[in-house]
């Protein structure tokens, strides 16, 4: 895989902005995945798969002790993944939606590397409290250092060997569609529209509300235009598949209260 140690460099710095630095939100798969395909030469595979790990997981928040799936690490690799088996005569879609379901796997064993990381690092805060109560304040400087040392080395660990491992199963891709006369290309080029109407229906769950009205339409409006001038049927059709998606869970809501 080309740049391999660039990328992971890149994850594991954006990994730093989930928790422990700004948190911008420049760790979101709608930034890491655009960014990643840019670097990459593939802006447009990196936006649609962003924005597809967005949608889906966008009801997904850390709430109480549950740690949420590590989407930015899922955007970045699966990306990566998709640009590097792009160029052999296969559907864009059905490259992206192979690639999103092998780095599945991944994401969700870097979630556990986080958590037994946070774990550990529950020692330090009690060191730091201890050093406070005995006036060595001075202590929190390198404790903060050393912690953000350890949390980069983690992001860019997890990158490295996710890109690594996943790299050996793209010879799995094309094994699949030669041995299948393409029925699996075509399953999976089916497969990246259902993902789509799924991360559109998680994301009009979320915003069924008669305030929100006004802004889904503006971001309608907005990513049709998009659309239009860009010429990026994908995009096109997922506007179209919202706007139609909301109009008809408003109608099915005002049926419900007319019959209550």
């Amino acid at each position: 895989m080309q740049h391999w140690l660039l990328i992971s460099v890149l994850l594991g710095l954006l990994s730093l902005d989930v928790t422990a630095v700004g948190q911008f939100m420049v760790s979101r798969p709608i930034v890491v995945g655009p960014l990643v395909g840019w670097f990459l030469g593939h802006p447009n595979i990196g936006l649609e798969m962003g924005a597809l790990i967005e949608m889906i997981w966008i009801g997904d928040l850390p709430v109480g002790a549950h740690l949420p799936m590590d989407l930015m690490m899922l955007s970045g690799v699966s990306v990566a993944f998709a640009c590097e088996l792009l160029g052999n005569q296969c559907p864009p879609e059905a490259v992206m939606t192979y690639a999103l379901g092998m780095t599945i796997p991944l994401a969700a064993l870097s979630t556990e590397v986080n958590i037994l990381i946070n774990r550990f690092n529950v020692r330090w805060v009690h060191l730091a409290q201890r050093m406070a109560l005995g006036g060595h304040f001075g202590t929190f400087g390198w404790i903060n250092w050393f912690v953000l040392t350890q949390l980069f080395v983690k992001g860019f660990l997890v990158a490295a060997i996710s890109l690594a491992l996943i790299h050996f199963t793209s010879s799995l891709f094309f094994l699949f569609a030669a041995i299948l006369n393409g029925r699996v290309m075509e399953g999976l080029y089916y497969a990246h529209w259902l993902l789509l109407a799924l991360g559109c229906s998680a994301v009009i769950d979320l915003l069924i509300e008669k305030k929100t009205i006004f802004y889904l339409m503006l971001s309608i409006v907005a990513i049709m235009s998009l659309a239009v001038f860009d010429q990026m049927q994908g995009v096109y059709l997922v506007s179209i598949a919202l706007c139609a998606g909301f109009a008809l869970a408003l109608f099915f809501m005002g049926k419900e209260k007319a019959n209550g």
